[in-house]
């Protein structure tokens, strides 16, 4: 029987790493990944490079974008090359808006009719509300750049799905976290200091809650999702989160534990944001409906992983 082929955008960032070792370990597929290697060349060495194949090239590059869809052709392309860090998005909207909205379009304009598109949008599309956020466009509400390049992406997905050029799946990702980060968000901030030696922390907002999902629980959820079948009036849009927010202090907490040290925190009002929500959290009710499944690895479990892999989480 042959094998399906399967392409993963951004597979070597951080999430895309972690779903390409899966799809490898899961051994009924034929990988390929679309990098720009803009996460850095090194982390190739913690992949098995045997075990797929890599295109060294851009979503912004229309042609070879065009090229490269037309000669593999596969059954399943998982989306998730982008600009992730809001200050990156806030300081360059231009590159934003080039790598997240207009690279979205190159992908499903080349895409073969048929593909299952799996598109990682993010939480920031919606609205700050104080309860668990549902799938409903009422919910919807951006408040930064990176949350509009996202909602903008999920519009042309659906616009493709229902065209009948795709079969579209958006996942909606809450704060992703675990070994492998490459972005300085608040886990490899707190991780990169508590490494240097400070106990004293120096860290932006402190009042935020937030939905926190280890790594491999979201590769392993954007897997189980891929395998949906029954669209229904648009293209399958689910939450991809735990259900559960932990504060700053509680991520700082933990990784103390991990780390085996006592921490103090002030905050940095270089790192503050102007806008940020108080609380973010999945509803993971379609989640569980669509896949049966639900989020293990708990967040301390999660923060020992990426304390114990810090040296792997060294950005460049």
């Amino acid at each position: 029987m042959t094998k399906g082929l399967v392409l993963v955008t951004g597979g070597n960032g951080y999430v895309g790493r972690e779903l390409v070792r899966q799809l490898i370990a899961q051994r009924d597929c034929e990988v390929h990944v679309l990098d720009n290697m803009a996460s850095g060349e090194h982390r190739l060495a913690q992949m098995d490079e045997q075990a797929f194949v890599l295109h060294r090239q851009d979503i912004r590059d229309t042609d070879a974008v065009s090229e490269l869809l037309r000669t593999i052709r596969p059954s399943i392309i998982y989306h998730l090359a982008a600009v992730h860090f809001i200050p990156a998005c806030e300081a360059e909207p231009g590159n934003a808006v080039a790598i997240n909205v207009a690279g979205t379009v190159n992908l499903l304009n080349a895409t073969p009719a048929g593909t299952k598109f799996v598109f990682a949008s993010s939480a920031a599309v919606y609205r700050p509300l104080p309860d668990a956020h549902l799938e409903r466009d009422e919910d919807l509400g951006p408040v930064d750049v990176y949350g509009y390049t996202k909602l903008h992406g999920e519009h042309f997905v659906r616009h493709y799905h229902n065209q009948n050029k795709v079969r579209g799946i958006i996942v909606r990702l809450f704060n992703v976290v675990g070994p492998g980060e490459t972005n300085p968000h608040l886990v490899p901030a707190i991780i990169s200091q508590l490494a240097s030696g400070n106990r004293q922390l120096a860290l932006g907002n402190l009042f935020p809650h937030r939905d926190y999902i280890d790594v491999s629980d979201v590769a392993y959820g954007f897997r189980a999702l891929a395998r949906h079948d029954a669209f229904e009036g648009g293209p399958l849009i689910s939450n991809l989160g735990t259900g559960n927010t932990h504060s700053v202090g509680d991520v700082v907490a933990t990784i103390g534990t991990a780390a085996g040290v006592t921490v103090d925190v002030q905050q940095d009002p270089l790192r503050v944001r102007a806008v940020d929500r108080p609380m973010l959290k999945s509803s993971t009710q379609k989640l569980r409906q669509i896949t049966g499944w639900a989020p293990s690895i708990s967040l301390a479990e999660s923060m020992h992983r990426a304390w114990t892999n810090r040296m792997e989480d060294r950005l460049t």
